[in-house]
């Protein structure tokens, strides 16, 4: 077996590779791996299956096997892993997490059944967790966000800049670190984002007024390049993201662990807890195709009140009739 370090190659759609996945020490492994992962059309589809495969691999290599002669029985316990230490820092993974890895290692050995590499997939018939509709991604309620943003406003402009962006507008980081500066203007008044959807998807995003400013200054004199730089001024990746995220999260101490998605979600549920938060106007903001995705964050106070308010109406009829 080989080691590895997964790290991004660069932006394009597609090229998020494994530097290790080049044909040698001869195990053709890496070469089927970067050929399936090529094959995937979406850049975010490619982030996600090279992580779970990277995983799946480290899990063989625990048990001296290749994953060239897994069985059902080690994908099974694969899957039991992922559930017990797949989640942020080794915790119990959620279930949307389990069936995303599963799916991974599933398209994996399709397409190698598929290409008469191997007879039969070890993983065609594992049973993966039912998705719903309820979200189980945590988030911050009012009071840990600023909490939050404090502490990232403490870590620097870059940190306060990006955080802002990610619980303000409900970015995805993929979707963050991929902004440019020509993707920001002036528009009716408002600091506008162009941002880049899943399945390529372009939308014109207002900042809020202290938002667009902080980033205008942010900006500086800069005419071109990316938005977010880091200290030798290239683009931010996904994982100086992450980890900056983390960083934060450390420093704010908000009773929870706090990544990317999180923030996103807080966006999403300290919205729909305002009062004449309209569900619609979230899904458009967050870049879904399916109201059954926003409908997910639906789950905090404000929803609790609204059911409540249903019974009450129900009650009202005919005990007070």
């Amino acid at each position: 077996m080989f080691e590895s370090q997964l790290e991004p190659v660069d932006a394009e759609a597609g090229s998020f590779l494994p530097d290790e996945f080049e044909v040698g020490n001869g195990d053709a492994w890496p070469h089927f791996v970067r050929a399936w992962l090529i094959a995937q059309r979406a850049q975010n589809t490619v982030r996600t299956y090279a992580t779970a495969e990277l995983q799946w691999r480290q899990f063989c290599a625990g048990r001296s096997l290749h994953p060239l002669e897994a069985r059902r029985g080690d994908v099974d316990d694969w899957r039991g892993h992922v559930t017990a230490t797949g989640g942020f820092h080794g915790r119990p993974a959620s279930a949307n997490t389990v069936r995303l890895k599963l799916a991974a290692v599933s398209s994996l050995y399709a397409y190698l059944v598929g290409e008469d590499i191997l007879a039969s997939s070890p993983a065609a018939h594992i049973k993966r967790p039912r998705g719903g509709d309820f979200s189980a991604t945590a988030a911050l309620d009012t009071g840990q966000a600023a909490k939050f943003l404090a502490a990232a406003e403490g870590l620097g402009e870059l940190a306060y800049v990006a955080m802002r962006i990610l619980l303000g507008r409900g970015l995805r980081a993929t979707e963050l670190v991929s902004l440019d500066v020509e993707d920001v203007r002036q528009h009716f008044g408002h600091v506008t984002l162009t941002v880049t959807h899943k399945g390529g998807k372009r939308q014109e995003l207002p900042l809020s007024p202290g938002t667009g400013h902080l980033v205008s200054e942010y900006i500086g004199e800069r005419a071109a390049g990316p938005l977010l730089v880091n200290a030798v001024g290239g683009r931010l990746s996904y994982w100086d993201l992450y980890n900056l995220t983390v960083r934060v999260s450390r420093r704010a101490r908000v009773g929870l662990d706090v990544t990317p998605h999180v923030l996103r979600a807080s966006h999403a549920t300290i919205y729909l807890d305002q009062a004449g938060a309209q569900i619609d106007r979230l899904q458009d903001g967050l870049g879904h195709a399916s109201l059954n995705n926003t409908k997910a964050y639906d789950r905090g106070a404000g929803t609790l009140s609204r059911l409540a308010s249903v019974a009450t109406a129900v009650e009202d009829a005919f005990l007070l009739g």
